[in-house]
């Protein structure tokens, strides 16, 4: 068994969600802090960790695919599999050829004690604890290596039991980081430099329900009032969570994106119920037009799913009517993947592949022509925008607006110090990609 020393080089690469990006963070500044040299992906590496994604049986191979990848770059590495594949499929992952260790979700805090221990001469070695502890709230990220954007987890696990969705099963039930925890890294991260700030968690709407007296909103209000020099951005929010006082509250806010991503998963209410959703077609499309009413220039963002078991040519086009009626400035379209483990899975009635692309394919048509008509009502128009990177080797830098429009600035427009700022641009042309500057 070879034992590593410190300083030799490490890469790690995260699939799924902001959560796991938040985890992969506090990971690397772990490892940073305890001497080791991070080191790219693609790269040589001594150590290679994968945050794996379970929430498709996709994702599931994806995370196959990269362990197999990374062994053959460098035979004698160490590779260590953690995140929801390993927490679910914990005995799948470990008889994985090449895997040395598989770390659960409520165990990724022992990632040195995987690297210490070097190669596995004897078959992988498991740390996976009770998936119902979650991942520890004791491994934060305080550093973004290069970034103007960080994503901040104030929220962990799922209480809900959507019947697609096997995630509960690798987060264990909700939980929320104090109130108080939260402000003081809002100020760290503030003191870094950081110009946004992403909320994120697994079920972000439950942040505050296993404590007295707090909530999102409440949370939000202190965010408020403390007037960090840095924008808040919510990252997704069921829309039965999302209440008057929250709509009130973003639309009053200059620190709070005006941006809202709420997942509908589907516009009929015999698949709404099929799936397990805590409301109809008819609570949906109020709730939509009273964020659209209710905060100034917002945009509104969602996930649907094409082809669940059981839905017919008219629950579609009842999806599909939905879709093209409600002010949504764009959308993620997933097609449903039987998930091994779920209620769906056990389901009737599951279509034909070909049938879901197709169906796919139509929604995203919609979602080109909302982005497009979205983003060209703001020719002409200013934009705060949040300028992050280069594009390509043309000279371009993009970013972000509050209200989640990626936008260009031409070449010629650019000058010294823009990329990391806030900076207030005139729209000059649009397409469904973006707004150009």
């Amino acid at each position: 068994m070879k034992v590593l020393n410190k300083k030799e080089s490490v890469a790690i690469t995260t699939l799924g969600c902001r959560s796991n990006q938040y985890d992969t963070s506090a990971i690397e500044e772990l490892l940073t802090v305890e001497g080791y040299d991070l080191v790219h992906f693609s790269e040589h590496a001594d150590v290679y960790i994968i945050n794996t994604c379970t929430v498709t049986n996709k994702t599931d191979y994806q995370s196959r695919q990269l362990i197999r990848k990374v062994r053959k770059i460098n035979a004698e590495a160490v590779i260590i599999v953690t995140g929801c594949y390993a927490q679910v499929s914990a005995d799948e992952v470990s008889k994985i050829d090449g895997v040395d260790h598989v770390l659960g979700n409520p165990d990724k805090a022992k990632i040195i004690d995987c690297i210490v221990e070097g190669r596995s001469s004897e078959g992988s070695r498991s740390r996976v604890s009770d998936y119902k502890a979650g991942t520890p709230f004791t491994l934060r990220a305080a550093a973004f290596k290069g970034r103007t954007r960080a994503n901040l987890k104030i929220q962990d696990g799922c209480n809900r039991k959507c019947a697609f969705c096997i995630i509960p099963m690798a987060r264990g039930v909700s939980k929320s980081v104090k109130e108080a925890d939260v402000l003081r890294e809002i100020e760290a991260m503030v003191q870094t430099g950081f110009k946004e700030i992403v909320f994120t968690g697994i079920h972000l709407g439950a942040f505050g329900a296993d404590q007295a007296d707090k909530s999102l909103t409440t949370l939000l209000r202190e965010v408020v009032k403390e007037k960090f020099p840095m924008r808040v951005r919510l990252s997704s929010l069921d829309p039965d969570e999302v209440t008057d006082e929250l709509i009130e509250l973003i639309g009053s806010s200059d620190s709070i994106c005006n941006h809202l991503h709420l997942p509908i998963q589907s516009g009929d209410d015999k698949i709404l119920k099929l799936m397990r959703r805590p409301y109809s077609t008819v609570e949906l499309e109020e709730k939509i037009m009273r964020v659209y009413n209710g905060i100034k220039d917002v945009s509104i963002g969602t996930d649907v799913i094409g082809g669940f078991p059981g839905e017919g040519e008219a629950e579609f086009n009842n999806t599909l009517a939905l879709l093209k009626e409600l002010p949504f400035s764009y959308m993620h379209v997933f097609p449903y993947s039987k998930r091994d483990g779920t209620v769906a899975a056990l389901m009737p009635d599951h279509l034909n592949g070909k049938i879901i692309k197709e169906r796919c394919a139509k929604m995203r048509e919609v979602d080109m022509i909302k982005c497009k008509e979205f983003h060209e009502s703001y020719i002409g128009k200013n934009l705060k925008v949040l300028f992050e990177s280069k594009v390509g080797s043309d000279g371009r830098i993009k970013g972000r607006s509050g209200n989640y429009i990626t936008a260009f600035m031409e070449k010629g427009n650019v000058t010294p110090g823009d990329k990391g700022e806030l900076l207030n641009v005139k729209v000059c042309n649009a397409t469904e990609e973006g707004v150009f500057c």
